[in-house]
């Protein structure tokens, strides 16, 4: 590499390195919002996702049966179903120890809210 281009990725390495200096002071802000998103595409999820996926399923297991679909495939489809639906638990089982805040907000994620 020539030494401008050098010079200039050292640049803007440096903006890149200061600019997100101030990123962790608003944390809690982005933390609110993000959970609240996460949350709701978790109840949407829940809500849809359930007779969706037992449908998938369904069809998956049918085209394994006729050979039409490699077995190994419907096993990681439903490792898949598994832990994406069950995410919630697995995140409280691993956690063991969490603020009341948090888990509050685990407890309530995914549920309707007035």
């Amino acid at each position: 590499m020539s030494y401008i281009i050098k010079k200039f990725f050292d640049a803007l390495c440096i903006v890149f390195f200061l600019s997100f200096s101030d990123y962790a002071n608003a944390a809690n802000d982005i933390d609110d919002t993000t959970a609240q998103v996460i949350c709701n595409i978790i109840g949407y999820i829940w809500g849809i996702g359930g007779p969706l996926m037992t449908v998938v399923i369904i069809g998956a297991a049918l085209l394994a049966i006729f050979g039409r679909m490699p077995w190994p495939a419907l096993f990681a489809l439903g490792m898949f179903c598994g832990v994406f639906f069950g995410a919630k638990t697995i995140i409280m089982k691993i956690i063991p120890v969490m603020n009341s805040e948090v888990e509050g907000m685990l407890k309530k994620c995914g549920t309707k809210q007035p």
